[in-house]
């Protein structure tokens, strides 16, 4: 199958941008000033909406091997890493308090996963209603005033993520991606690329000034809007309806940054970055595993500037990425990510015939 390397480099970077959020989500607080909170909020407003876009983009209905495909993915790594995680906490492995054997409470990152097997399972439904991206707008924010915050079924990020992988299905069904393509003229290209830019630069200059005017209190809290981790009644210190305007907000902005970050990425051949692309998915279970070392054998501020730190994080980062995407490290992993399921399903199918 041939692959458009503009695809893998926009998931490549993303991909990149998620094992660099999840470095700085505890060590941000060890450091005064707002550099590593404001860094956080930039790459939270956008890497994960994009991702989703991208993963709705792609979709095609009738893909039930892909939907037993991804539910087998997620809850091997379930267990592993949960079973990690409680291990690492001391906890006994063979009990109730190991996360890992609570498949209906997705376990930190692997939220994504089980929201894709449930995305892929009502999306071929969702579809024939009309308007169906801003119905799923609509519920998203009529869902945020919910109290639930249980992580039972990631139903917070199930439902108020769910309008990206819509918009992404919407942009695929009438081919409006071409417009973020990079055309082959010269002239029209840098054209598309100066729209993408001053579409990201715009949300992200304004990201700054916001983050300049707050505390680094009201940046976390600024972050988490982008993350949908909270009701409006905490989020915004108020239940009423002007919760959802703010959050409407959250959408535009989230939605103007990934299309335009999306423009100013390069078709050809990145070095580390394409390749991150196309093995996305082990990036992103395996650096879990990574990010849990660093945040045990790293804690409080390692050096004294904020900015020497980041620049650490983000060379620690690529490196990791660059260890799992190794050839070797993929051959050894591959069964476990990629896990074939065909003679499974062949087998059931068999079995039906015979009955």
């Amino acid at each position: 199958m041939n692959r458009n390397p503009w695809f893998d480099n926009i998931k490549g970077f993303l991909v990149i941008f998620v094992v660099i959020g999840h470095m700085l989500t505890d060590i941000r607080f060890d450091y005064d000033g707002k550099v590593l909170e404001t860094v956080y909020l930039i790459i939270y407003s956008f890497h994960m909406p994009l991702f989703i876009i991208l993963s709705g983009y792609f979709f095609r209905e009738n893909k039930y091997l892909r939907v037993i495909q991804l539910f087998a993915v997620y809850c091997v790594w379930q267990i592993l890493i949960g079973s990690w995680a409680t291990f690492g906490e001391g906890l006994p492995l063979f009990s109730g308090q190991n996360i890992g054997t609570h498949l209906l409470r997705p376990y930190w990152a692997l939220w994504y996963l089980f929201v894709m097997v449930v995305w892929y399972i009502v999306t071929p439904y969702v579809v024939h209603l009309r308007g169906y991206v801003w119905f799923g707008l609509a519920f998203a924010l009529l869902y945020g005033f919910e109290l639930e915050n249980t992580g039972f079924l990631a139903l917070r990020k199930l439902i108020m993520f769910y309008p990206y992988f819509l918009l992404g299905n919407y942009l695929s069904e009438h081919q409006f991606i071409r417009i973020f393509e990079m055309p082959k003229n010269f002239k029209r290209r840098m054209n598309v690329r100066l729209l993408g830019g001053l579409a990201f630069t715009s949300v992200v200059g304004f990201l700054l000034f916001q983050a300049w005017r707050d505390t680094p209190q009201e940046v976390v809290d600024f972050a988490n809007a982008f993350k949908h981790r909270f009701p409006y009644v905490e989020q915004y210190d108020s239940d009423a309806w002007v919760g959802v305007l703010k959050h409407s907000v959250i959408y535009f902005l989230s939605i103007t940054a990934s299309l335009g970050f999306m423009m100013l990425v390069p078709m050809r051949r990145l070095p580390l970055v394409t390749r991150a692309g196309e093995l996305s998915l082990y990036v992103y279970l395996l650096h879990v595993f990574f990010v849990m070392a660093w945040r045990q054998y790293v804690t409080g501020a390692f050096v004294t500037e904020p900015w020497v730190a980041l620049l650490i994080i983000f060379g620690v980062a690529i490196l990791i990425v660059g260890i799992i995407v190794h050839p070797a490290v993929v051959r050894m992993l591959r069964p476990l990510i990629e896990i074939d399921i065909r003679p499974i399903v062949e087998k059931r199918e068999d079995l039906s015939k015979k009955g």
